[in-house]
């Protein structure tokens, strides 16, 4: 068989290896966000000046800080410790709170509310505690594996970042406009550290999940106004914060932020989950948990998971090809 011949029976075959290998490559991943999903807040490194949390908090290294509230919107039925610290514990004036002891919905409005009894919760905390006396904080260390968790989510953060956006990016009118197409069931837009000013979100199917893979290191800053379905979809809208060193939140900011290397910086208000390295600041972070998406068994049959051996097809057979053809223009510089 000549060179030739082999080449064009081998081409079809590799090319749609690479596709293959290509459309495989853009496979939604599940959406979860596993060991921080029960907390509001959830920080690997240290946290300072954190001083409203309507849920459960964790923090894998030390917390200091006063005059604060813990853990109010707990939701009725779920137990254990309000807050998690995995170093040091330094707490002046304030509460922790645990769940109500009656069932009702802590999520049914925004901002602070008193029309329930809030128990008296506590805390855990793994190295040295230097806080009041009166707040209960039980030395109990590994509660929460932060290693893992980080490991976990950084991997879900690059997953989330390989996705092609399947939404519109529009700077006009002094913001930022994110149009959807009003179809899929993860809606997905790429915008730039710098543009997370004046956000409104529209044309979003709302059943959907929406990613914001936000690019660029450096500082981000959430500010000006949200509209559009940003309040509506809050507990299915995730930043995504790919690389950013320093996040402000200095708005009131709709939905869940994933800022794996940043610190959290800013006095304003953050309705969703709020997961970075560490905090230092007053920045309130309110209950709204993120529902997380598990792509339905019909999408997983139609987009299987690639095999390892696709790519080993494609470098041999391109491998075989060269060789081929180094064959052929040998032999015919030796008939010279």
């Amino acid at each position: 068989m000549t060179p030739s011949l082999v080449f064009k029976r081998l081409l079809p075959a590799l090319l749609g290896a690479f596709l293959m290998c290509s459309a495989q490559a853009g496979v939604m991943p599940t959406i979860d966000l596993g060991l921080a999903a029960g907390y509001s807040g959830f920080f690997y490194g240290n946290a300072s000046k954190v001083v409203d949390v309507e849920g459960k908090l964790a923090v894998g290294g030390n917390l200091a800080t006063s005059a604060f509230s813990f853990g109010y919107r707990t939701p009725y039925g779920v137990g254990g410790p309000s807050l998690v610290v995995g170093g040091n514990v330094a707490l002046g004036d304030g509460s922790i709170f645990s769940g109500p002891s009656t069932n009702v919905d802590t999520n049914a409005t925004i901002g602070p509310d008193t029309s329930w009894q809030k128990p008296e919760g506590y805390g855990v905390y793994g190295g040295k505690n230097s806080s009041v006396s009166y707040l209960q904080l039980n030395k109990q260390a590994n509660v929460v594996d932060f290693a893992a968790a980080k490991t976990q989510l950084s991997k879900l953060s690059s997953d989330l970042a390989a996705q092609s956006a399947n939404g519109k990016v529009e700077s006009k009118w002094g913001g930022l406009y994110l149009t959807g197409d009003n179809s899929s069931d993860v809606q997905i837009f790429t915008i730039n550290s710098n543009q997370l000013s004046n956000l409104t979100l529209q044309n979003v199917k709302q059943s959907a999940t929406v990613v914001i893979n936000v690019t660029g290191g450096g500082s981000v800053v959430f500010g000006g106004g949200q509209d559009g379905q940003l309040q509506a979809m809050r507990d299915r809208i995730l930043f995504n914060v790919i690389e950013a060193s320093s996040v402000a939140v200095n708005t009131f900011t709709w939905g869940t932020v994933l800022a794996n290397k940043a610190d959290i910086i800013g006095s304003g208000h953050l309705e969703g989950n709020l997961i970075a390295n560490s905090i230092s600041s007053n920045v309130e972070i309110g209950y709204e948990a993120f529902r997380g998406y598990t792509p339905p068994p019909s999408y997983a049959a139609r987009n299987p998971v690639p095999e390892p051996a696709t790519g080993m097809v494609l470098v041999t057979g391109l491998a075989l090809i060269s060789l081929l053809r180094r064959r052929r223009r040998n032999g015919m510089a030796g008939t010279v």
